[in-house]
C-alpha cells in the first residue's frame, strides 16, 4: 500500500512537506517527478517485490504513473502484454498497470481484479487521470478551485499545501452529513471544492486548460436489470464457494505476511475458514472487551481452535482508547464518527506486533448477503406504517406536530417521550427511502442552522425487488465506502500496514446482484447463501448466533473514565472558536448525557478534537 500526490505547479517545498504528511502510509521508500506544469510524489509500502524495481514515480513512454493499491491479477495481465511485445523490468502490479494503460488506456482497467487508486500523467497531452477502484476501498481526493488542481490519499497533504494560507473552508453540506449519519458521504469532503474521485469512476483533468471531468467505469446497478438465476439452491452455493474461493486466493497475494482480522461472525470466519483450509497457518487477530455485552473475542477463539489458525488476542482498555483518542484525528483526518475505528486501530497495532504487514477484512458482506439487522427491523416496521391508509398516516402526524416534541418533553418520562419521537419520525415517511434514511440517521435538533438532502438512486431497484435490497444497495455506496472501508484504510496505514477486502471482489457483488433475493435473506435468516457455504467449514452453532461487530462500551468510557475530554471540549469558549454549532443546545445535551444521546456528544467530540488540530 502507498500514498500519493500530485499538484498542476511546481513547488519542491510543498511536495515534500505534503510527502511527510502521509510518510505512515509508505515507510518503505518515498519518490518526487516535478516537471514544469505538475508536480507527483510517491510514498511506498513495499509488498509486491520489495527490490527498488517497485519505485515510483515510475515512468514508460510519455506516461508517468503514482498508484496506491494491488492489482492481484497483474501476472495475467503481464503475460498478455508480452504476448503484444511488452518487456518487464520488474515483478511488480505497477509496471503492468502503467503498459496496460499504454497498450489499451482507460479500458485497462476492466482487465484489473483488485483495489487501486491511480494516478497517470500524459506528458504529451498534459493530462491526468485519475482511476479509483470500483467499490471505493482506496481513498483518492481531489480539490480543485478553477486554478489550483490537487490530488491525494488522504485529505492532509490537502491541508498541508494551504498552511497558513486561510483558504480551505469548512463545506456545510459535509458538516451536516457527518452530525446526520456519522461520515461524509456523497463524494464530498470536509472542505469546499475538495471532493472523493466516486468509485468505480476515473476523473480526467487537463492541465493545459484547466478542465475536470469525471466518468463511471462500473457500478453494481446493470447487474440488477440482469435476469436472475434460475439454478438449484445447491448450485448457486457451489458456485458462491468457487467464487470466493478465487477471490480470497488472490488476496493472498504477497511477498510479505498475511494475517486476518476475526470476530467470530460470519463474514470473518468464511474468510478464515477458506484460507486456513487451502492455505494453512493464518495467522488471525482480534480485540475484546471487558465489558461482556460488547466482548465476542470467545466466539472468535472458538472458531480461531476449530480451525487450527495462529490466534491472537486483545483486550481494550479504557486507557488504551484513551490513548488512541488522543491521535484519533491524526488517524481520521476529517470528522469521523465511527467508534469501532477505536479498536479497528488496535487490532492493526497488534497484527503489526506480531510481524504482520497485510491483513484481511471481512468487510462488504453485510451490504451483499443481507446482514444487519436493521435491513429486516425497518422492514417489519414499514410493512406495518404503509399499510395504514396514508390519510390517516398524514393526520396522526399533523396532530403530533401540534402538540410539539417540547410539549411531550414536559409531559412523559424520557423513555416514553424517546418512544413518541420514535413514532412521530416514522409516521412523517411517505417511502422506503425515507424510511430508511430516517431511521438511520441521528436526531441533530437544532444543533445546526442549516442542513441538506441526501438522495440515493439504489431504492429504484429495492422497489422492484425488495425493499430490503434497496437498503442494502443504500449502504454498499455510501456507508461501507465513506464509513467502514475509510475506517480500515486509515486504521491500517497509520500504522503501515496494507488492509485487504476480500468480500468485496467485484466478481462477488455481480453474482450476488444475480442471486434472488430470497436467498440472501430466508425464512428469517440473514446471509442465507453465505451461511451454507460456511456450514462447509464449521459447525453451525458457531454460524447461527448473534453478531456484535467492533463496536465499543463508548457510554461506559465516557461517563467515567473518559468524561474529562467532554469537560474540556464543550465549554464555550472552545464552540465560539468555529460558531458553527449552537452551543446551547450542545449544553443542553452534555447535561442529558445518557446511553441515548452519547452518539451524538461523540460526534461533537471528534468535531471538537478534529476543528483544534486541522483549523484552530
Amino acid at each position: 500500500m502507498c500514498g500519493i500526490i500530485g499538484f498542476n505547479s511546481k513547488n519542491n517545498y510543498k511536495l515534500r512537506k505534503m510527502m511527510t504528511s502521509i510518510s505512515h502510509r509508505g515507510p518503505d521508500d518515498s519518490g518526487t517527478l516535478e516537471l514544469e506544469n505538475f508536480s507527483l510524489a510517491h510514498v511506498r509500502l513495499s509488498v509486491l517485490d520489495l527490490s527498488s524495481d517497485g519505485h515510483q514515480p515510475m515512468e514508460y513512454d510519455n506516461l508517468i504513473i503514482i498508484y496506491n493499491g494491488e492489482v492481484y491479477n497483474f501476472k495475467e495481465i503481464k503475460d498478455e502484454l508480452i504476448s503484444y511485445g511488452y518487456k518487464f523490468h520488474s515483478y511488480t502490479d505497477s509496471e503492468v498497470i502503467l503498459k496496460a494503460y499504454h497498450k489499451w488506456g482507460i479500458k485497462a482497467v476492466d482487465k484489473f481484479i483488485g483495489m487501486f487508486a491511480i494516478a497517470i500523467y500524459d506528458k504529451k497531452s498534459l493530462k491526468l487521470t485519475l482511476i479509483r477502484d470500483r467499490v471505493g476501498v482506496k481513498p483518492l481526493y481531489y480539490y480543485f478551485d478553477g486554478e489550483i488542481f490537487i490530488f491525494s490519499s488522504e485529505l492532509k497533504p490537502i491541508i498541508e499545501y494551504f498552511k497558513n494560507e486561510n483558504i480551505l473552508q469548512i463545506s456545510k453540506d459535509a458538516l451536516f452529513e457527518y452530525f446526520k449519519i456519522g461520515y461524509i458521504s456523497s463524494n464530498l469532503s470536509i472542505f469546499e471544492n475538495c471532493y472523493k474521485v466516486p468509485m468505480g469512476s476515473y476523473l480526467t483533468f487537463n492541465s493545459a486548460e484547466l478542465k475536470v471531468d469525471i466518468k463511471e467505469y462500473w457500478s453494481i446497478l446493470p447487474f440488477f436489470k440482469l435476469p436472475k438465476f434460475k439454478k438449484s439452491e445447491d448450485e448457486l452455493i457451489d458456485e458462491l464457494e468457487t467464487i470466493l474461493i478465487d477471490a480470497f486466493k488472490y488476496r493472498m497475494v504477497s511477498d510479505v505476511p498475511v494475517g486476518v482480522f476475526l470476530s467470530g461472525g460470519v463474514d470473518s470466519s468464511i474468510v478464515a475458514s477458506i484460507l486456513q483450509k487451502h492455505y494453512g497457518n493464518i495467522h488471525t487477530f482480534t480485540i475484546g472487551f471487558n465489558e461482556d455485552r460488547y466482548n465476542e473475542a470467545g466466539y472468535a477463539k472458538e472458531v480461531a481452535n476449530h480451525l487450527g489458525t495462529i490466534h491472537t488476542e486483545r483486550y481494550l482498555s479504557s486507557p488504551e482508547a484513551k490513548d488512541i483518542l488522543d491521535r484519533f484525528v491524526d488517524i481520521y483526518d476529517e470528522p469521523f464518527g465511527d467508534s469501532s475505528g477505536i479498536p479497528t486501530t488496535l487490532v492493526s497495532q497488534v497484527a503489526k506486533d506480531a510481524g504482520i504487514k497485510v491483513v484481511l477484512s471481512a468487510d462488504g458482506g453485510d451490504e451483499l448477503f443481507c446482514g444487519y439487522s436493521r435491513y429486516w427491523t425497518i422492514n417489519n416496521i414499514g410493512d406495518k406504517v404503509f399499510k395504514i391508509p396514508t390519510p390517516i398516516r398524514k393526520s396522526a402526524n399533523l396532530v403530533m406536530d401540534i402538540i410539539g416534541d417540547k410539549s411531550v418533553s414536559k409531559l412523559l418520562n424520557s423513555n416514553l417521550e424517546f418512544k413518541y419521537k420514535l413514532v412521530h419520525k416514522i409516521l412523517k415517511n411517505n417511502s422506503w427511502e425515507e424510511m430508511y434514511k430516517s431511521l438511520t440517521s441521528y436526531d441533530i435538533g437544532n444543533l445546526l442552522e442549516f442542513s441538506k438532502e441526501i438522495n440515493e438512486p439504489s431504492f429504484i431497484v429495492g422497489e422492484k425487488e425488495n425493499p430490503m435490497q434497496g437498503m442494502m444497495l443504500w449502504d454498499y455506496h455510501r456507508y461501507m465506502v465513506d464509513d467502514i472501508l475509510t475506517k480500515v484504510d486509515r486504521a491500517t496505514m497509520s500504522l503501515s500496514i496494507e488492509g485487504r477486502e476480500p468480500l468485496l471482489d467485484h466478481r462477488i457483488a455481480e453474482f450476488m446482484a444475480q442471486v434472488p433475493f430470497e436467498l440472501k435473506y430466508k425464512n428469517g435468516d440473514s446471509k442465507y447463501l453465505l451461511k451454507k457455504v460456511l456450514e462447509r467449514y464449521i459447525p453451525k452453532d458457531m454460524i447461527y448466533r448473534k453478531k456484535m461487530g467492533f463496536g465499543i462500551p463508548i457510554f461506559e468510557w465516557f461517563s467515567s473514565d473518559l468524561k474529562e475530554m467532554f469537560d474540556a471540549n464543550f465549554t464555550k469558549e472552545e464552540l465560539e472558536k468555529h460558531n458553527l454549532l449552537n452551543i446551547e443546545y450542545v449544553d443542553q445535551e452534555y447535561k442529558k448525557l445518557s446511553k441515548k444521546n452519547i452518539v451524538n456528544l461523540w460526534f461533537i467530540l471528534v468535531f471538537q478534537l478534529w476543528y483544534k488540530k486541522y483549523i484552530n
